[in-house]
């Protein structure tokens, strides 16, 4: 599945989409468009460069935001403003008989070649796309020669030129919102491309893309595409007329213009703040002249194309929403109303849409764009920037390399590849290595500013740097190339970094920039991980304080490591820290086992109070210098043995207490072993009860 991102950067508004293709079908996954807040656009050729790049930026943004992708390669079409048409043809020899899709490739190149790319005033012209009026198998027509055998084949295309100022314009555009143009043609080539498919080109239909600027035509016609021309005439022109007439601002003009084909009456202010009420049928008379005046142009032009009058006209573009302009276009060219139809890009089966709201006739040429980018139709020319200056490179049958580029330029291959330093091997650690050669190279080249291989492929728009690299010397292995520091981060902060210890042939080395040679044996010892935690402890500082009267330095974090990272900048250490507290200091909880009645019972220590500074304070105070702490002490007595059972008081009438065989109180201390009896009497009157444990029930 292929996906692409195309524009259709129009004189009123740049509408954008991303979209995936499958078998034969463009399936739209979003879609964007804004209108220019200002007029930077004239007759669809770019004017204002940074706004229109602007507005570009926002529409690219808006789509990357919602689908969360980077958009950096775009498919592109241009008007067809000074559009000039070449008719070239060529023919080869097959040697092996069968056209595939090399063949066929390689002949379109060849007739390529014969185009002129200047005019007859020597301005330089851009070759926008093309498209194959025919080819013949040995002398016979045939309409696709792919996979069939003969001797010789033949071709002849119709090729769109365009002045260099459109293309640079468009590109300069791309280029400051940050994307590269990786595909351009022409609108009208888009437009016909999915409005008008081959099989359908045995008919005689003249298709026009209407939009504010341009009206562009392409005739179909034979089961092939007669040509392509452009009328400097379209929707603004309609919209200048209803601003002049009512004196309104050229947006609420088209606003007017937009909205009259819905409403019976609108309701506008002009620039004086006058209220006006417009009727359609009024407006329809305000705009009839230019109206016929723009159908005229466009049906001459048709004519003039086709030699005569189509069989109908299929009319795309946001202009061609206006009833009247079809009317007129209709009367124009003596068709039947319905012969003019205005095709909406839901209508096309080649087209689907997983986003609601991609319908109407404005959207044709930008679908078509799309299209033809993910089957590669009718662009065979890269065009990409040498050094500042542009070049034309024939794709053939695969996209063009660095390499091509630049020996298509003049540079020498042996100056490319450069010159080769013999390999050497060293061990580190025990391993042995091996260094391929070192290369010295006369050129260090660049595809839009990274350093890239000659290997790599190009796309139109791409910018190459060639930067002489005389006099530098060949690069070296230092050992600052294979010894990494140790950084080490607390709570995500790095702290500081250290070098292993770097041993050369058993020499202790610590100057890293010294070269690796043949033969070296080199061993890097990486700290230990708790030679790590002190060098961080010492970096982050210690609390000075005393513990039960004793001098005792203590880290200021207790630290814990979360991982170890071995990347290309080095060793991370990571580690996680929280301040030292006073509960950080307390031991576990001690214990004493005694034997109480009989039976052995465990003390365990309950207080944890924590006298600092002379008061008791939470166990979660934090630690700091100079404090003085008093830890809480273990000492249980008699009464926390007797807590530790359950005793029955209701029918106690007396009791003694014996500890190791003496009478004892419930202060008397306890030690591990001691043995505890509670030799108690009942209140029931004339009976006498001798010592016994008390129920625990």
């Amino acid at each position: 599945m292929k996906s692409v991102f195309a524009l259709d950067v129009g004189t009123r508004k740049v509408a954008g989409l991303i979209g995936t293709f499958e078998d034969e079908v463009l399936t739209v996954v979003d879609y964007e468009f804004m209108e220019h807040p200002v007029r930077s656009m004239l007759d669809g050729q770019i004017h204002d460069i940074k706004n229109v790049a602007r507005i570009v930026e926002k529409v690219k943004k808006n789509l990357e935001n919602r689908n969360d992708i980077t958009l950096e390669d775009v498919a592109v079409a241009v008007a067809g403003r000074f559009l000039k048409t070449q008719i070239v043809e060529a023919s080869t020899k097959l040697p092996n008989g069968l056209v595939d899709e090399r063949v066929l490739k390689e002949l379109e190149a060849r007739a390529l070649a014969e185009v002129s790319f200047s005019d007859d005033s020597g301005a330089r012209l851009y070759c926008a796309g093309y498209s194959v009026l025919e080819y013949k198998l040995d002398g016979l027509w045939i309409k696709n020669p792919l996979g069939h055998r003969g001797d010789e084949l033949y071709t002849k295309l119709i090729v769109a030129m365009l002045p260099n100022q459109v293309i640079d314009a468009m590109i300069s555009a791309l280029h400051l919102a940050g994307l590269r143009c990786s595909f351009l043609t022409l609108e009208p080539m888009a437009a016909l491309e999915v409005a008008l498919p081959d099989e359908l080109r045995f008919l005689n239909i003249a298709l026009v893309d209407i939009g504010a600027g341009t009206s562009d035509i392409a005739i179909a016609k034979a089961g092939t595409v007669l040509g392509y021309d452009m009328v400097a005439l379209a929707g603004d022109e309609i919209t200048e007329a209803i601003a002049k007439h009512y004196l309104l601002d050229f947006k609420t003009a088209e606003l007017l213009k937009r909205n009259i084909e819905s409403m019976q009456s609108i309701e506008v202010k002009n620039l004086t703040g006058e209220t006006i009420i417009v009727e359609r049928s009024q407006l329809d008379k305000i705009i009839e002249p230019i109206v016929t005046q723009i159908a005229d142009s466009i049906a001459q032009r048709i004519e003039a194309l086709n030699l005569g009058k189509p069989s109908a006209v299929l009319l795309v573009g946001g202009g061609a929403k206006l009833s009247l302009l079809r009317e007129k276009l209709a009367e124009v060219l003596k068709l039947p109303k319905e012969r003019v139809a205005l095709k909406s890009v839901e209508e096309f089966d080649r087209i689907k849409s997983l986003k609601e709201g991609f319908v109407g006739s404005e959207f044709v040429t930008l679908a078509g764009i799309a299209y033809m980018k993910v089957k590669e139709l009718g662009s065979i020319y890269d065009v990409v920037r040498l050094n500042g200056e542009d070049v034309r490179l024939l794709k053939f049958n695969r996209a063009p390399t660095v390499l091509q580029l630049l020996t298509q330029s003049g540079y020498s291959i042996r100056d490319l590849i450069g010159e080769v330093r013999p390999s050497f091997v060293y061990t580190l650690n025990g391993e042995p290595k091996l260094v391929q050669g070192m290369v010295r190279k006369k050129y260090r080249v660049k595809v839009n500013g990274k350093e890239c291989a000659l290997h790599e492929t190009l796309k139109t728009g791409d910018e190459v740097e060639v930067e002489s690299l005389e006099g530098e010397a060949l690069e070296s292995l230092r050992l600052k190339d294979l010894v990494k520091p140790v950084r080490v981060f607390l709570n995500g902060n790095e702290i500081f970094e250290i070098l292993p210890t770097v041993l050369v042939n058993g020499e202790n080395v610590t100057d890293l920039e010294r070269l690796v040679n043949d033969g070296d044996k080199i061993e890097v010892k990486w700290p230990k991980k708790e030679e790590v935690e002190q060098l961080l402890n010492e970096r982050v500082g210690f609390i000075r304080c005393t513990v039960d009267d004793q001098p005792t330095v203590l880290p200021k974090f207790k630290l814990i490591l979360q991982r170890v990272e071995e990347t290309q900048e080095g060793l991370f250490y990571r580690f996680e820290g929280t301040e030292m507290k006073v509960k950080d200091l307390l031991s576990q909880p001690q214990s004493v086992t005694v034997k109480f009645n009989g039976r052995q019972i465990e003390i365990t220590q309950k207080n944890h109070t924590v006298l600092v500074d002379g008061e008791y304070v939470s166990s979660d105070k934090a630690l700091s210098d100079g404090m003085k702490i008093q830890m809480p002490r273990f000492a249980p007595i008699v009464a926390d043995v007797l807590a530790s059972v359950e005793i029955d008081t209701r029918n106690l009438r007396d009791y003694k207490i014996k500890l190791n065989g003496r009478e004892a109180s419930f202060v008397d201390p306890v030690t591990e072993g001691d043995e505890v009896e509670f030799i108690a009497s009942s209140k029931v009157l004339h009976e006498t009860k001798g010592a016994s444990e008390p129920s625990g029930e």
